[in-house]
């Protein structure tokens, strides 16, 4: 068997990185507005105990009631410690913080300014 081993040296720059998830977190905060704004019809029903498609429809269903700026928080609880994410020392931390924790806060931070600054459509 195979290893894959994935390395982009670009993103051994902090700065590299925090540039491309900052973009990532733009998109997915928009699409999350989007979604939040009409339920489209699914060809699969969510549910925790379905297949693993069916899973993920249910969680993003859980993760879209809970509280803004709550999640980030939860999210690296579960990863750094339910996940035994602390095991990985240093690095690890720095990763589960930037992508658990920071990522996911900035995605929620930027999705509450686009409900904010949303036109009402009473003007």
């Amino acid at each position: 068997m195979a290893t894959l081993i994935e390395e982009n040296h670009k993103e051994d720059d902090i700065t590299f990185w925090i540039d491309k998830h900052n973009r990532y977190a733009s998109r997915l905060a928009e699409e999350d507005r989007r979604r939040a704004g009409h339920a489209p019809a699914r060809p699969i029903a969510p549910a925790l105990f379905g297949s693993p498609d069916q899973r993920i429809l249910w969680l993003k269903n859980l993760w879209s009631r809970l509280p803004l700026y709550a999640r980030p928080l939860l999210y690296f609880i579960y990863r750094y410690f339910l996940r035994l994410g602390f095991l990985d020392g240093k690095q690890g931390f720095i990763f589960h913080f930037l992508q658990g924790f920071w990522f996911r806060l900035l995605v929620d931070i930027k999705l509450d300014e686009a409900r904010t600054h949303a036109p009402s459509g009473h003007d």
